[in-house]
């Protein structure tokens, strides 16, 4: 006895649509999971935190100072929970995010600068920080500005790490903390026809304000 059973084909839509989905995976499965593993290449940051980056390392990665490994962050929990049952004995609801804080030997500073932006030029303020250290900022400028904030290492040239980019601002206020020890501030240009002031204003743990 033989059964014959008739299922209909896929359409073309169909097969190409599930084509697309096919390569979406493999895409992703190439960025996230094999050039991570193979090459130590990881453009979103989801292999190191899979620890795939340390099998292209050979089982060992240099870590960045101002990052703190799993291990770290474990050793610092770890700590901070015996400290908390310790002073306050166990308590049920509590949770531990010891991340959260950064302490500083620095004291605290409050600084100010105004600087006026000819047409067409741009000029830096900037402060030099240590890895950890934080402070609120508030500037306003009188016109729009292309900003970038950002940072340099020591004994760098040519190199920085932008932290925010615009191409027209004309005030910005939050909180920073310094990813690595180095000098972190802002670079406006006035693109207008007419001159344009900035007037910036720091309170933290900043070690001084000034123009490069």
């Amino acid at each position: 006895m033989s059964i014959t059973i008739n299922q209909p084909l896929p359409t073309t839509g169909r097969l190409l649509k599930s084509t697309l989905v096919a390569a979406a995976i493999a895409g992703a499965l190439l960025v996230t999971a094999v050039l991570p593993a193979e090459y130590g290449i990881d453009p979103t940051g989801i292999g190191r935190a899979l620890g795939l980056t340390a099998l292209a390392d050979g089982g060992s990665t240099a870590a960045d100072p101002a990052t703190p490994t799993s291990s770290t962050a474990s050793d610092a929990a770890t700590t901070l929970a015996e400290k908390a049952a310790a002073a306050f004995g166990a308590n049920k609801g509590q949770s531990l995010d010891p991340a959260a804080v950064s302490l500083t030997n620095g004291e605290l500073r409050q600084d100010a600068m105004t600087i006026t932006l000819e047409p067409g030029k741009g000029k830096e303020v900037k402060s030099h920080m240590a890895a950890g250290a934080g402070m609120l900022f508030s500037w306003k400028a009188t016109g729009d500005v292309a900003v970038d904030m950002h940072g340099e290492r020591p004994d760098v040239k040519g190199a920085w790490t932008s932290y925010a980019v615009e191409a027209a601002q004309r005030e910005a206020h939050g909180t920073f903390v310094a990813p690595f020890e180095g000098t972190h501030g802002w670079y406006w240009q006035n693109r207008s026809d007419t001159p344009v002031t900035v007037s910036i204003e720091l309170v933290g743990y900043q070690a001084d304000i000034y123009q490069p």
